[in-house]
């Protein structure tokens, strides 16, 4: 089987599983014990969050170690918005962003929160000026995504900051799950950015919440303080080493990785043009670790099981919300057509993927086109 579904989660480099083997096995010590076991291994918690800032070019930011994405977003956007909540009471996102922001976000709006939505381009991308007739000095809180999770589109994140430097009470919150090891993460101007090991051949349960001002968020977990205050539990040291492992590796990788994928996605872009009635969503510009296509007049899911049988795995939408029958949210703020949007299907690709890969699926593709052709609206 072919694997084209990184996006989702991407399989784990064999040195990230044997840091977190290594330090389950000889260091399984609680690093809030005062003996010496106990400090020992809290350095080694102190060296991996030491590690992350030097690889990643941080300086004075607070780095909080979460089982996951979904909980730093859930951290940074319900702790910055009731921090705040005395300074004003609106929020802005958009439609693009994953559901463990958007959902979050709705969840304020019930608490009392006013929720705005910013635009969206045809492109895909945040309208720029409409932010900025949304913004004022009710704002408190803005969340935008780095990269698109459903196709690929990289956000205006510095033209987003230029805009809030005139509102400096606002907390600028980025999803950067699917841009760590294919784009720059860089921390000017943001006050919050929240990244997920898996994405990157780290594991399931890694998660990173980087902070600004470390009082800028409330605390929405209680207990014996560890993660300074902001995450109480014991800490998972051997995943947090294995993190900064999986970081290293994802950013020495970055720059040739994003070179290979831009020649293989190129490559299936051409090929597309030679079979009419299949559409390519994502924009040029899209981070090339992500294609997202229609086959408008049948249903990604029937794609899906179609590709499946010639041995190759891609998806519909996000992992987090395929399996929901409602119209994908994001393709819908694009203004894309209801049929292109149910017969759409995510390419998605990571540094295991070869060229040999992509002719195998071009052999497949030419295939399952010929299977649905006749259901196609040309």
């Amino acid at each position: 089987m072919l694997y084209f579904d990184n996006a989702a989660t991407t399989k784990p480099d064999a040195s990230v599983l044997s840091s977190f083997m290594k330090v389950n096995e000889k260091f399984f010590y609680n690093p809030n014990s005062p003996h010496e076991k106990g400090q020992e291994v809290e350095r080694l918690l102190q060296n991996a969050r030491d590690q992350i800032k030097s690889t990643l070019k941080l300086n004075d930011e607070t780095l909080i170690f979460t089982s996951g994405a979904t909980e730093s977003n859930n951290m940074a956007l319900k702790g910055a918005a009731h921090q705040k909540k005395h300074f004003g009471r609106t929020i802005i996102t958009s439609l693009l962003e994953h559901p463990s922001v958007l959902e979050v976000m709705r969840e304020l709006e019930r608490e009392g929160f006013i929720l705005k939505y910013v635009n969206v381009t045809a492109e895909g991308g945040i309208d720029i000026e409409h932010l900025k007739s949304l913004l004022s000095n009710d704002v408190i809180l803005v969340t935008c995504m780095q990269v698109n999770n459903i196709m690929g589109q990289i956000q205006p994140i510095e033209e987003i900051v230029s805009c809030l430097k005139a509102y400096p009470k606002v907390h600028f919150h980025v999803d950067a799950v699917q841009a760590l090891g294919k784009w720059p993460i860089q921390m000017a101007g943001i006050d919050s950015l929240s990244l997920s090991g898996h994405k990157f051949n780290g594991l399931k349960g890694q998660g990173l919440l980087i902070l600004k001002n470390l009082h800028q968020i409330y605390p929405i977990i209680q207990g014996g303080g560890q993660e300074f205050g902001l995450r109480s539990g014991t800490v998972n040291v051997a995943s947090d080493v294995a993190l900064a492992k999986a970081i290293r590796l994802a950013e020495d990788h970055r720059e040739a990785l994003m070179q290979t994928l831009t020649d293989f996605t190129r490559a299936l872009r051409e090929m597309i043009q030679d079979y009419p009635g299949v559409v390519i969503n994502s924009p040029v510009d899209a981070s090339p670790h992500i294609l997202n296509m229609a086959f408008p007049g049948v249903r990604g899911e029937v794609l899906v099981n179609a590709f499946s049988k010639q041995g190759i795995m891609i998806s519909t939408t996000s992992a987090c919300s395929s399996k929901h029958s409602n119209v994908n949210e994001v393709l819908k703020a694009m203004n894309i057509s209801v049929s292109n949007i149910l017969g759409s299907i995510r390419l998605s690709f990571d540094r295991h993927t070869t060229m040999q890969d992509i002719e195998t699926f071009k052999a497949a593709f030419h295939q399952v086109y010929r299977e649905v052709e006749e259901l196609l609206e040309k």
